[in-house]
């Protein structure tokens, strides 16, 4: 008789993999980013169903009659009524507006060099301390280089200036010029308003910036501002490194940062402080940034200017923050907050 089949031998274990660690608990997930289009979504009901959202007329002051040469010369159009905000967060010159949406970048770029001086995967990883900031300051390049391209500046005009042009909208004189800057010196040279091809450019010679699809600008840099400063500050504070919360070998911990963990020296106490206040700093800008948001989203831009605002930075975003969690290569470059 054949002998019976031998016990089948236990199935193989996975092969050891290499810095196996579980980044999604450590970081905010990806799903978090729909907090971005709902707070879109709720401004935009709110501008519509709220009888404050409406800005209030004021009648127009009245004008002196032009000869019929000059007015002919301006052919100026029928200027609209102007209109008093009823909200202090609909006015551009805002506080807010002026000293954080406008230098936004500053507060970015002060928020995550805090977190590089002061958080412990940081400043308590001899050995991965400087592949650490390193891919830390990538990222923070990848971020400005995205949001300067965008917003300030590419090989010219920015892409939003260019992309404003390229969908049939231009400079228009919307106030009119006196005769002096209507002809310089009667030598006839008038201002050619079709050759002003940016939006401060356009500004500064009295000029309206309309005609085509403008980008908000604001939703972009909001958007890409809370999002770089929520990642950074919940990846470098996902361990405790003074040994309270410790992954230890069974999580994939490596051998140098469990000695971090156990590395508490003089000056623990100073440093505590400066790390819970550049922390309470990181979640002040993102709070703020996130409400003034909100206010975009309500007083400012059409619903299209938003979500393609929205779409390029969640595109960046993406790229710098999420894909490295799925593609090796990708996060050996840019790398993971605190990893």
């Amino acid at each position: 008789m054949p002998s019976p089949d031998p016990t089948p031998p236990p199935p193989a274990s996975p092969p050891p993999t290499t810095n196996n660690r579980s980044h999604h608990h450590h970081h905010p997930p990806s799903t978090l980013l729909l907090i971005y289009p709902a707070t879109l979504l709720l401004g935009c009901i709110f501008s519509i169903l709220s009888p404050t959202a409406k800005p209030i007329p004021l009648p127009l002051p009245p004008t002196p009659p032009l000869a019929p040469s000059i007015a002919t010369d301006l052919n100026t159009p029928t200027p609209l009524p102007p209109t008093i905000p009823i909200n202090y967060f609909a006015r551009k010159d805002n506080i807010f507006n002026l000293y954080f949406v406008k230098i936004g970048w500053f507060w970015t770029t002060l928020t995550l060099l805090c977190l590089l001086l002061s958080q412990p995967a940081y400043t308590r990883a001899p050995i991965h301390r400087a592949r650490r900031t390193l891919q830390a300051g990538i990222r923070w390049a990848i971020a400005t280089s995205v949001w300067y391209i965008i917003t300030q500046w590419f090989f010219g005009p920015p892409i939003m200036d260019r992309g404003f042009v390229m969908t049939g909208g231009g400079c228009e004189r919307v106030v009119p010029l006196v005769e002096g800057a209507i002809r310089n010196e009667g030598a006839g040279d008038e201002v050619d308003f079709k050759t002003v091809v940016t939006a401060v450019a356009c500004k500064s010679v009295g000029g309206a910036w309309r005609g085509g699809h403008d980008v908000s600008g604001h939703v972009f840099l909001l958007v890409v501002m809370v999002s770089v400063v929520v990642f950074e500050v919940v990846g470098a504070g996902r361990r405790d490194f003074r040994g309270g919360i410790g992954e230890g070998k069974k999580g994939g911990e490596d051998e140098d940062e469990k000695g971090d963990r156990d590395e508490v020296g003089e000056g623990e106490g100073e440093m505590d402080g400066v790390r819970d206040w550049s922390g309470r700093l990181a979640w002040m800008v993102a709070g703020l940034g996130w409400w003034m948001l909100l206010m975009t989203a309500i007083w400012f831009h059409t619903w299209f200017e938003k979500v393609t605002g929205l779409l390029i930075a969640l595109g960046t975003v993406y790229t710098i923050y999420i894909l490295p969690r799925r593609v090796p290569e990708w996060r050996n470059v840019v790398g993971l907050p605190g990893v």
